[in-house]
This record gives C-alpha cells, structure tokens and sequence, in this order.
C-alpha cells in the first residue's frame, strides 16, 4: 500500500493534478470493520473484514481500508472525505448516494456494483474491476481519474465532464451521459461502445475516431453498406 501524509500529494495527468487523501498511518487507529447500522468513522485503520451483505449509512474520513469483503453491502448515504480503499471486494453493492472528496480505490473489485457519486473531488481508481456495473457521476470538481481500470458492458449516466480514462478497458461499454466536456478518452480501448453521440465535449484520438466510425454512423441513423 501506498504511504500518505499530510503534506500535499499529488498524482499528475498532463495538466490535471489530482490531491490524495490527506492521511499520516502513524496517526491511525486500528479497527475492526463496522460498516453496519449508523457509522462515524474518522482516523482509522481496517484491514481484512467481512462485511458481506450489510446495511448501513454514516461518513468515514481519513481512513485507509484494505481487504474488507463488501460484497453485496448497501451504503447509502455514504460520505467520504480523504479516504484510501486497497483490495477492497464491492462485487454486486450499492452505493447510491455518495459523496467523495479526496478518494482512493487501488486493485478492487466491483463487478456488478451501483455506484452513483452526487459530488466526486479528486478522486482516483487504479486497477479495478468495475465490470457490469452501473456508475452515476452527477458533478466532478477539480478532476476524477479512472486508471487502467475495466469496465466491461458497464453503463455510465451522469455528466462526465472532468473525467479522465487513463488506458482503460472500455469494452462493451455503454453512456448515458448529459455532459461529457473534457472528458478524456484519449489512452483507451473502445471497442463495442454505446452511446456515442452523449460525449459531445469528449476527447478522442484520431485512430480512434477511425475505429468507431462506423457506431457514430449508426447511432447517427446512417446506413453503412459496403
């Protein structure tokens, strides 16, 4: 895992800079997960868990979470503020209303999960599984990056304006998008996307203009016939 303090860290992409969570581990307290019920968790430390199914609402800041099971879990509402997740299972959860303000998701799992962010500030996924899953971003300051994450025949809605896809795999995958201006598509695999016409603002390379030609034709209500 990574380690953080509270100085100012940052992870840069071109000209976006995303902050990390603000945390020092030597200040953090060692605790069982307890995402059940009402929770206020704040400067603290999990590591490992079974969390499987649980019900819950609460707020959790300066926190690092690791290797917690939240398979099938409902967190609603879900306020987080400098907060790092490592290895964390969120196969087939839901949270669907969430705040984020400096987070972190590094090698988790959320195949299947239902994930609607109503804020995301500096926020960053890095090598996780977010395959069929059903992602809503309402607003986006500063910046939200999504890093060699995949995200196969998953369904975005929301306004993905501010959101940069840094080679991801974005198979199958399908946008229901209002917004999409600056949105960073640039270093990523399209193949079989939907929704096209939605990411009016977005950032496409050449080559890959060429390779969805034929959707964007389609979608257009064009007959392509070779």
């Amino acid at each position: 895992m990574s380690v953080y303090g509270r100085r100012m860290e940052f992870r840069e992409f071109d000209t976006v800079r995303i902050q990390r969570p603000s945390l020092d581990r030597e200040d953090l307290t060692e605790e069982p997960a307890a995402f059940k019920g009402d929770f206020d968790l704040e400067s603290i430390r999990i590591g490992h868990g079974d969390q499987t199914g649980v019900h819950g609402e609460g707020s959790l800041s300066h926190a690092v979470v690791t290797g917690v099971g939240l398979s099938g879990a409902r967190l609603s509402p879900l306020m987080l503020s400098d907060v790092a997740f490592d290895d964390v299972d969120m196969s087939n959860a839901a949270l669907p209303d969430t705040t984020a303000r400096r987070v972190e998701f590094v090698n988790c799992r959320g195949i299947g999960l239902q994930f609607a962010m109503k804020q995301a500030t500096d926020f960053y996924a890095e090598q996780c599984r977010f395959d069929y899953a059903t992602i809503r971003i309402d607003k986006v300051k500063n910046a939200a990056v999504f890093s060699e994450c995949s995200f196969r025949e998953t369904v975005f809605v929301g306004d993905l304006s501010n959101v940069i896809f840094s080679d991801c795999d974005l198979n199958a995958t399908e946008f229901e998008v209002s917004r999409a201006a600056d949105c960073d598509l640039r270093s990523s695999r399209l193949t079989d996307v939907r929704g096209l016409l939605t990411l009016r603002g977005a950032k496409i390379t050449t080559e890959q203009a060429v390779s969805v030609a034929r959707i964007i034709a389609t979608e257009s209500g064009l007959s392509v016939d070779d």
